[in-house]
């Protein structure tokens, strides 16, 4: 991909690259440049309708604890945090936005959308009544799918009658409704089946993408990347 000039309105959601971790082909795992969302790559993903593959993630609490730093990243981006439930939204909540609290967090009072800081929790239903506010500036869309079966809910058909719920178009539809021009915020899919056990060509059709790049689950990095720190000392005198 080539990058055209990043205008300053993208360049503001991308202050720092806050989502990073090493690519990798899709069938050998080979590990290929290190991958980081700066504006410049989120530029070049949303022109390019490539959404990032993010296979092989651990368990659901470790998963939550990865993403939970992005909390510590510029207030002036909205990360879209899509759960491919209600049970899983009610853990993001009970282990994220509420980890203060001892009480439990019940799925059948939940309430849809939530936001915490910077984050807007969602689920593929809920995704159409984000506000307008929480709709601008958004950096990123995180699909938390871990089951990896949100793209094979296309509806249903009961009896005589057809129940239309295409849960994958919900979530193309709002990166279509955040477009600025014909860029699209990235879309990341993060599973625990690794890629090259999937058919991720028919999933990339499901989200209206063109095609993915792949990235190491089990390395993946969330929030402001630390500092190195230089000893500028000089041992020798």
């Amino acid at each position: 991909m080539t990058s055209d000039a990043v205008p300053i309105e993208i360049q503001h959601r991308y202050p720092e690259a806050c989502i990073r971790g090493p690519k990798i082909t899709r069938l050998e795992e080979r590990r290929l440049e290190y991958f980081r969302l700066d504006a410049a790559t989120a530029w070049d993903l949303g022109r390019n309708n490539v959404g990032v593959f993010v296979g092989g993630c651990d368990s659901l609490d470790r998963t939550i604890d990865t993403l939970k730093a992005l909390d510590r990243t510029s207030q002036t981006s909205r990360w879209v945090i899509v759960a491919s439930s209600k049970d899983v939204a009610a853990l993001v909540v009970q282990q994220w936005f509420r980890a203060d609290s001892a009480r439990r967090v019940a799925v059948t009072t939940l309430k849809l959308p939530q936001v915490s800081s910077n984050i807007v929790l969602t689920t593929p239903e809920s995704l159409k009544r984000i506000s307008a506010g929480d709709r601008a500036a958004v950096a990123g869309i995180v699909l938390l799918d871990l089951l990896c079966h949100v793209h094979k809910l296309r509806g249903m058909q009961r009896g005589h009658f057809h129940i239309a719920n295409d849960r994958p178009q919900h979530v193309a539809d709002f990166r279509n409704d955040i477009a600025v021009g014909d860029w699209l915020p990235p879309l990341f899919l993060l599973t625990h089946p690794p890629a090259k056990s999937i058919e991720t060509a028919a999933i990339a059709r499901a989200y209206c993408l063109d095609a993915w790049w792949f990235v190491d689950g089990t390395s993946l990095r969330c929030g402001p990347q630390p500092a190195i720190s230089v000893d500028l000392s000089d041992t020798n005198q």
